[in-house]
């Protein structure tokens, strides 16, 4: 009997973060997903880097090694339209393009983003999060990743200020 009650719990708890998730493997941790367009915003300029661009590649694999890292929690927080624009503008600031929606594993909901932003520096840098969203909105209570160690890292390779 006891073994049935454990079992029961075990399959509502189970059940419960695979609805709020809507993703059967949420528990996994792996990202194996490519961007095909990538923009770096630094001292107020833009860098865009797309597939055949010297530095994609490795500005790409960056991306994918940090995302395949996991998520460490949710971080609470949100970016107004002024934290946003001073992303694009005051700091330094990677956005991510991929062809089609994806999907960071996570126990809780992270949609099926097709465009990521991380703060390299200046606000939210340093809970090392990722924001996710499609058609130019990014949701609020993104992940904290659990490094953004192999983007910073491929950014200073480029000369970007990462501190």
């Amino acid at each position: 009997m006891i073994l049935v009650i454990v079992l029961f719990i075990l399959v509502v708890y189970l059940g419960t973060i695979f609805f709020v998730t809507q993703d059967p493997l949420w528990f996994v941790s792996s990202f194996n997903e490519k961007p095909v367009h990538i923009v770096v915003y630094h001292d107020g300029e833009k860098s865009e880097y797309r597939v055949g661009d010297p530095g994609f590649e490795r500005l790409a694999e960056a991306i994918r090694q940090s995302l395949d890292q996991g998520v460490l929690r949710q971080s609470g927080i949100g970016m107004g339209e002024e934290t946003l624009q001073e992303a694009y503008v005051k700091y330094v600031t990677v956005e991510a393009f991929f062809s089609h929606p994806v999907k960071l594993h996570a126990n809780f909901w992270t949609g099926h983003p097709i465009q990521m932003l991380f703060p390299i520096t200046g606000r939210h840098s340093e809970l090392g999060v990722v924001f996710l969203g499609e058609g130019g909105d990014y949701l609020v209570n993104p992940p904290a990743l659990n490094t953004i160690q192999p983007l910073r890292t491929a950014l200073a390779e480029l000369n970007f200020p990462v501190e």
